[in-house]
């Protein structure tokens, strides 16, 4: 699934200091100095804490490229007293536009360039009388509606939160779900008060205080937001009031002097004079909790460390059937998985190049994917496609019904189980880990009583 931690970092969409931290770090770990022979220095055989690491700031520089601000977009009749004049009250039209409309749907993109490539990710909102809404972002979905507030995610299978609203969606979210920051304005809009437009532009990390420009190009109006050493461009359609993108220009706190960056963000905003579908939350068989710490997944009690690990007998995409009695005396490793789980795609590539290296050192291990609730029609279809595709050295195995992984308790995927020889649990590791590949091997290892 994805966790609540992962849920909170990727709602800041690389914009905060954590994220610039993350993409900013070292691929692969950094080997310990080891001195010359014979030079009477002792080995250092710590490991390297990449997180406290030091940044090399010209490194930093050279990876990140400064992004030119907004603001030199915007010349001087732009920013006179009279243009911000226009600026604010257009802003404030803008509230006007959110506040008053009956009903509306959006979805918003956006991408930033970092190194290696460019993070690329998208949300969908709807939005109906007063606050009732719902936001759905990667796996997860927020839901207003009926003066309760919804939080859930595809991998966790048996709870979600429940929370009374407390005034507004966007007070709620500051309230019950700390960590949890989408990037965007609309939920502040909806309720913003005459005057407090701005604050609903403070998301993702950034903070702006002021207007600091407004002009008219190709048709589209544009306002200048200043703050420190971000500032974001607003762009609407002069007709609607509706946003329509917007630019943010962003140096995260903890960052290398000089470093800036750029987030590019698409709207495409339908207004209605009501929802199509209403907007509804169905909770199935699940059960609600009211605190997101509540929803987090527990190791369950079936699987624990040293237990017998419950038996199996599946097919793979082949129909050749694996029977966890038949692996007896070598280490068997499971990931339950799924195609429409964000969270499992990451970690599968990491599984896969534990297996090749299992392949390649000749370990007496079996790697195993285990394909668990997996959704609408020709679902064997569908998870041989993406299994083909990838490429993955190691077989997997269908239990589209959750029998297998109901036995093992787990509420959530990804999670990955480590069997010894013994046929006992080793290691259970629930949730997205970017460091599963080395750690799988060291466990392996451990298990095995080798040297790798």
């Amino acid at each position: 699934m994805m966790t609540l931690r992962l849920l909170a970092a990727s709602s800041t969409f690389l914009i905060s200091s954590l994220a610039f931290a993350q993409a900013a770090a070292p691929v692969a770990p950094v080997a310990p100095a080891t001195p010359p022979a014979g030079s009477g220095a002792p080995a250092n055989d710590a490991p390297v804490d990449l997180d406290s690491a030091p940044i090399d700031e010209a490194q930093m520089a050279a990876m990140f490229p400064k992004s030119p601000m907004n603001a030199e977009s915007f010349d001087a009749s732009a920013t006179t007293p009279e243009a911000i004049a226009k600026g604010s009250a257009l802003l404030e039209s803008i509230a006007t536009a959110y506040r008053t409309a009956p009903a509306f749907s959006d979805t918003v993109s956006w991408s930033v360039k970092i190194p290696g490539g460019e993070q690329k990710d998208s949300m969908t909102l709807k939005f109906g009388a007063g606050q009732d809404m719902q936001i759905k972002a990667g796996t997860s979905e927020l839901t207003c509606v009926g003066g309760k507030v919804y939080f859930a995610d595809e991998g966790v299978m048996d709870k979600f939160v429940e929370v009374p609203l407390n005034g507004t969606l966007a007070n709620t979210l500051k309230t019950e779900f700390e960590g949890i920051d989408f990037p965007c304005p609309h939920l502040t809009l909806r309720g913003a008060e005459a005057g407090t437009a701005i604050q609903a532009f403070s998301f993702g990390g950034g903070s702006f205080e002021r207007v600091a420009g407004y002009q008219e190009k190709g048709g589209v109006s544009q306002v200048l937001l200043a703050g420190g050493d971000s500032d974001l461009m607003i762009c609407a359609d002069p007709r609607t009031r509706l946003l329509s993108a917007m630019t943010l220009v962003m140096s995260p706190p903890g960052a290398p002097a000089g470093i800036r960056f750029t987030v590019n963000f698409t709207m495409d905003p339908k207004v209605t004079p009501t929802m199509e579908v209403p907007i509804a939350f169905t909770a199935g068989e699940r059960k609600a909790v009211d605190s997101l710490a509540q929803m987090a997944p527990t190791r369950p009690e079936s699987i624990a460390i040293g237990s017998e690990a419950p038996g199996f007998s599946l097919q793979d995409l082949s129909g050749k059937t694996f029977s966890l009695a038949d692996m007896r005396g070598k280490v068997v490793v499971v990931d339950f998985w799924a195609t429409w789980c964000g969270p499992c795609r990451k970690g599968l590539p990491l599984v896969n190049d534990f297996a090749k290296w299992v392949e390649e050192s000749k370990q007496p291990v079996v790697v195993l994917g285990i394909n668990v609730w997996e959704r609408g029609d020709n679902m064997v279809e569908k998870s041989k496609e993406y299994w083909t595709k990838q490429g993955f050295v190691f077989p997997t195995l269908l239990d589209h019904e959750g029998n297998v992984v109901k036995l093992y308790g787990f509420s959530g995927i990804p999670a990955v189980v480590v069997i010894g020889t013994d046929g006992k649990v080793v290691t259970v590791h629930e949730g997205f880990d970017p460091k599963l590949t080395d750690v799988l091997k060291e466990e392996v290892v451990k298990a095995l009583g080798t040297k790798g």
